[in-house]
């Protein structure tokens, strides 16, 4: 096994979980379904955080050759990785005594600090390219990597269930494109 090798089972391992979270929270919501309102949110937040860290486990792939590995490394795998997983499980209300009626309602409660944390990794992710691999590119991967940021940084003071179901599209399709760069 070569030192990427050993990255990449990193990251495998903390993105499956962020997918692993939403799948079991969809689950929980679609057994559940006759107590608690889904909304448009939740769904489109699951697909980012999906998309998102496919997105991450692609751009590691495409600069495995730039990497290498080392404690700075694994940190800035874990500020990548880690908000994902954060998110997965934030999106969802916990097992509390009054459980909440709408997850909707739940997302736009927390939406500031949900969307904060999205943040993080496009962040991170520029910061380890240009101090720790040393790749300094300025193309459509910064653009797209502003974008990711500004994204959730509009939305936060929207709280309409109308802005953040657009803003949430939108935020989806970038990370959909992302995909595809």
């Amino acid at each position: 096994m070569e030192q990427f090798d050993y990255l990449f089972s990193f990251y495998g391992l903390l993105l499956g979980i962020a997918v692993a979270n939403v799948a079991i929270g969809f689950a929980d919501m679609w057994r559940d379904c006759e107590k608690v309102e889904v909304g448009a949110c939740p769904p489109l937040l699951a697909c980012i955080v999906l998309f998102g860290g496919m997105n991450v486990w692609l751009t590691t792939w495409q600069t495995r050759q730039h990497v290498n590995v080392s404690g700075w490394q694994m940190l800035a795998a874990a500020g990548i990785a880690l908000p994902y997983v954060f998110v997965s499980r934030a999106m969802f209300p916990g097992q509390e005594k009054d459980p909440e009626r709408s997850l909707e309602e739940h997302y736009l409660r927390h939406r500031i600090l949900i969307l904060a944390v999205l943040t993080a990794p496009p962040i991170v992710s520029v910061v380890s390219k240009l101090l720790l691999d040393d790749i300094h590119e300025y193309a459509w991967r910064e653009a797209w990597m502003t974008i990711r940021i500004a994204v959730p940084l509009a939305l936060m003071p929207f709280r309409t269930r109308a802005a953040q179901r657009v803003g949430l599209a939108v935020f989806t399709l970038v990370e959909v494109i992302g995909l595809f760069r």
